[in-house]
């Protein structure tokens, strides 16, 4: 106990950086919608140039108008995501006494410059977006992995005492948890493929069901085996829940872009369900990265056993600290 109790003496939570972690992680999610809307739009090519827009940092209100009203958007609250992220990453790194999460955060400022240098080649290449939109996508996700993971690294709730359990089970909580997430990570780079018309529906429908299976998978070893643990089950419910939603998202959003093939432009209803199933497959994401780093968090390796509860102990201190 007194392991569990130096990891409150050594890092205190800091609310600032916590709150502030999770108004980037919300602005992220705006700002995925803001990309999803100019996707759906067909809007992509609207701006000719960049990082100015027509020639200037803030568009007239002459050119603000028809699509160019989701790219230059879509620009605009990417430079607030960027900027929040700058702040986020210096107050972190002047704050934090955690090593590896100043790292951290400097990825995550690396994946915002990224993500707005893709988004450039994606301007002045048009021949190929389709190709460009995957790993626009694969980028977009991750940076929003990793500040939803910062966000959990400075709460209250990671730092608190807790007990450190073995993590029973072939295969292991721990080891099916990270499974989901990388193929969250996949399902969602392939549906941004199907949206960019990279490749047809077929990988899309096999990742569904591939990402349905280790959710509900997982969520069933939470729930037999660490049912009286709130801390566990809580973002369990929640991906099973999103998980349902998300399903029904998908198959509507699909039949919807079926019978508006024949439209001249995208029209509603194929607009905003697109947009929400990617905004819900982004939440399902955080939802179950959070899952897994509380797993990682309060779980042990079985080996840890032969060293009875003064290792677990070590193992907690680690993983928090």
């Amino acid at each position: 106990m007194k392991q569990q109790e130096g990891i409150q003496e050594t890092v205190k939570p800091n609310l600032g950086v916590h709150r502030f972690a999770i108004v980037l992680a919300c602005l992220t999610i705006v700002l995925l919608a803001a990309g999803a809307l100019v996707t759906s739009n067909e809007a992509g090519d609207s701006v000719p140039d960049w990082p100015l827009s027509f020639g200037r940092w803030l568009v007239s209100r002459n050119h603000f108008v028809a699509n160019v009203r989701y790219e230059y958007s879509h620009r605009f609250i990417a430079g607030v995501v960027g900027a929040t992220t700058f702040l986020l990453a210096l107050w972190v790194w002047f704050v934090e006494r955690r090593g590896w999460l100043r790292k951290l955060a400097l990825i995550a400022f690396a994946g915002v410059v990224a993500q707005a240098v893709i988004g450039g080649v994606r301007v002045y290449f048009p021949e190929y977006k389709a190709l460009i939109a995957v790993p626009h996508a694969l980028v977009a996700q991750s940076f929003f992995g990793v500040v939803v993971a910062i966000a959990v690294f400075t709460s209250r709730s990671w730092l608190a005492q807790r007990e450190v359990r073995l993590d029973r089970g072939k295969p292991s909580v721990r080891m099916l948890t990270a499974a989901t997430v990388a193929a969250l990570l996949i399902q969602l780079v392939l549906g941004a493929g199907f949206r960019h018309q990279a490749f047809g529906i077929a990988p899309h429908i096999a990742g569904a069901v591939a990402v349905a299976g280790l959710i509900i998978w997982t969520s069933i070893l939470v729930f037999r085996h660490h049912n009286e643990d709130d801390y566990l089950t809580r973002p369990a419910r929640f991906a099973v829940a999103l998980l349902f939603v998300q399903l029904c998202l998908g198959v509507a959003a699909y039949f919807a872009r079926v019978a508006s093939a024949g439209d001249p432009q995208p029209l509603e209803p194929m607009i905003s369900l697109t947009v929400a199933h990617l905004v819900v497959g982004a939440a399902t994401l955080a939802t179950v990265l959070v899952l897994t780093l509380r797993c990682y968090r309060v779980l042990a390796a079985e080996g840890a056993q032969v060293s009875g509860n003064r290792t677990l102990a070590r193992a907690a201190r680690r993983v928090a600290v």
